[in-house]
């Protein structure tokens, strides 16, 4: 094998050790392409996100070191996740990356609708705290002090298929209103 091979091979190996240790990773927009990570670009930046093989199974991401992540009340964290993309993918006939900015008013607003009820007391601490387990695990940015969320740099992995059901699942789920400008 020529050095040049093991050089590679060696950045490659660098590279998905920084990602299984720290999960999709914001890189200088000049970093090479990895083998086997998948380059989000966005007007904020450049992330590498692991690329799984389709119908990957628990024990091929757990080689990987890609295991999915668990989460506390994976229902609700499910729910604000819809709720997000349909706040934040502004234009469903394209890719959902980088997509537009979500506010925390159109999520609560979606959020009431969804459940078909008004606004509960109890329904702020459950947004904020699936807002941040969201965040921690990439699947979006939440920018908590400007109460402003943007989809992640982990929704470049979504499939085809997973992308025909999400435009289904947005088609059900209630319009966020307009988002509101501030005025200067």
């Amino acid at each position: 094998m020529s050095t040049e091979a093991v050089e590679r091979r060696l950045y490659n190996a660098l590279w998905w050790a920084k990602v299984q240790s720290a999960g999709p990773i914001e890189v200088d927009p000049d970093t090479p392409a990895v083998a086997g990570l998948t380059r989000a670009s966005s007007s904020d930046g450049v992330w590498l996100v692991p690329t799984l093989p389709s119908g990957a199974g628990h024990s091929v991401l757990e080689e990987l070191g890609a295991p999915p992540v668990p989460v506390e009340l994976p229902n609700e964290t499910a729910r604000l996740l819809a709720i997000c993309v349909a706040c934040c993918w502004t234009d469903r006939s394209a890719s959902p990356w980088p997509g537009g900015t979500g506010t925390i008013a159109q999520i609560r607003s979606v959020y009431a609708g969804m459940r078909g009820r008004p606004e509960q007391p109890s329904d702020m601490t459950l947004i904020i705290g699936s807002l941040r387990r969201l965040h921690a695990t990439h699947w979006l940015r939440w920018d908590e002090t400007a109460g402003e969320v943007r989809l992640g740099p982990r929704v470049v992995t979504w499939s085809p298929a997973d992308l025909s059901t999400l435009r289904d699942l947005c088609r059900h789920l209630p319009d966020p209103p307009a988002r509101e400008v501030a005025d200067d």
